[in-house]
């Protein structure tokens, strides 16, 4: 298998937990959530594709 590209290998850090409950602070997370979870479906996707490469090239 190929060595795995360094932004497969990056961490990403989960967003903190809003500190109260209001409608905007609610929303606010919902934002900064939504670009978290992206990031780690691109990396899944990275994965995924990466493994498929190296896989094809060893059959």
């Amino acid at each position: 298998m190929p060595p795995a590209p360094y932004e497969l290998l990056a961490k990403h850090e989960r967003p903190e937990r809003p500190a109260g409950g209001s409608p905007q602070q609610l929303l606010d997370h919902a934002v900064t959530y939504g670009g978290y979870t992206q990031k780690l479906e691109t990396q899944v996707h990275g994965w995924q594709a990466w493994y498929e490469k190296g896989r094809l090239k060893h059959e």
